[in-house]
């Protein structure tokens, strides 16, 4: 008999709460309680330690962390518990609870049959909780540093991804990076309706700055150019350098937006300040052409915008580039 109590009270030490519920009726009967969870009301229909089970858990659903409640207020509905007892000798769920101290703890709350081991017969089950603060805190820190890991690998890994996509000199992509982000404004303009804008690119007279003036007056009018490219494109753009000093930029843009029909007015003015705020012996200059199209059904290039879009960017190049090779 000494043993049999030894035995009871050390499985009510490593429990919290010991709850019998009577599956048929939905009645409860406490079989033990502890301080930490005093603050909880155990009782209803006037007795402390018995009464209506739904009417428990409903009570004890305010002291359940509001992140975890929906999931308590399923875990503890009769006819779920039930049903997944006729399969399980016993379920459980995780949640933190306020305790008396007003402070919520991590708790593992196990619903188990009555009946023999490992069998799920019967009509009873037990409602216990269990104090799992200590391993889950350290569980959650290992978690966190896991992900904080990931993170690290991941920020890595994108650096690098658009590194290898990303021409050095002026931060546009390269050919890569138009493989790669072509598919997605297409898919993008598709699936919202907005159209494509597609410019074209070239910078006037690179060979001729290059032989007259060096090659360091050619790498800064490419940078130039493309610095200013970018900041008159349309939100969102993406600029690619397709060559030594040809350019491509595309865009999904919404078809009621005026910032296509304003890039014109932006580049030039940006290249103009451009010249007259630099004392160079050379004047830098770009032709440009664009379209601007709605994305077409089973689209998955843009080649035809951009053979439009060259085609009115030499002609602005005939007119603009005296030093051009035809």
């Amino acid at each position: 008999m000494k043993t049999a109590v030894l035995i009871d009270n050390s499985i009510r030490s490593l429990f919290q709460m010991i709850v019998l519920v009577d599956d048929n009726t939905g009645r409860y009967v406490i079989i033990d309680h502890n301080p930490e969870l005093g603050n909880i009301p155990t009782g209803s229909d006037g007795d402390e330690k018995r009464g209506s089970f739904a009417v428990l858990c409903k009570s004890f659903k305010k002291f359940i962390h509001p992140e975890e409640r929906d999931e308590f207020r399923i875990f503890t509905t009769r006819d779920n518990y039930v049903k997944r007892l006729e399969d399980h000798v016993h379920i459980s769920m995780e949640c933190r609870i306020r305790h008396s101290d007003r402070k919520y703890y991590w708790s593992e709350i196990i619903m188990c049959n009555t009946a023999a081991e490992d069998s799920t017969e019967g009509n009873d089950c037990i409602f216990m909780i269990r104090d799992i603060h200590e391993r889950k805190t350290a569980e959650l820190a290992r978690e966190a540093e896991d992900r904080a890991i990931l993170k690290k690998l991941q920020d890595k890994y994108d650096k690098l991804f658009e590194e290898n996509m990303t021409d050095q000199q002026t931060g546009c992509y390269n050919r890569k990076g138009l493989k790669y982000y072509s598919e997605i404004v297409i898919d993008d303009a598709k699936n919202t309706g907005r159209d494509l804008f597609v410019c074209v690119a070239d910078l006037n007279g690179l060979k001729y700055l290059n032989d007259t003036f060096g090659h360091a007056a050619g790498d800064e009018a490419i940078s130039v150019v493309s610095s200013e490219l970018k900041n008159a494109a349309p939100t969102g753009s993406k600029a690619v350098r397709l060559g030594g000093d040809e350019f491509l930029l595309f865009a999904a843009v919404d078809p009621e937006s005026s910032e296509p029909e304003e890039f014109s007015e932006k580049v030039d003015a940006a290249i103009e300040a451009y010249n007259k705020a630099h004392s160079n012996p050379y004047t830098v200059g770009v032709s440009y052409g664009w379209a601007l199209f709605p994305a077409k059904e089973g689209m998955t290039c843009m080649d035809e915008y951009i053979e439009i879009a060259d085609q009115k960017m030499y002609e602005m190049r005939v007119q603009r580039d005296q030093h051009r090779r035809d």
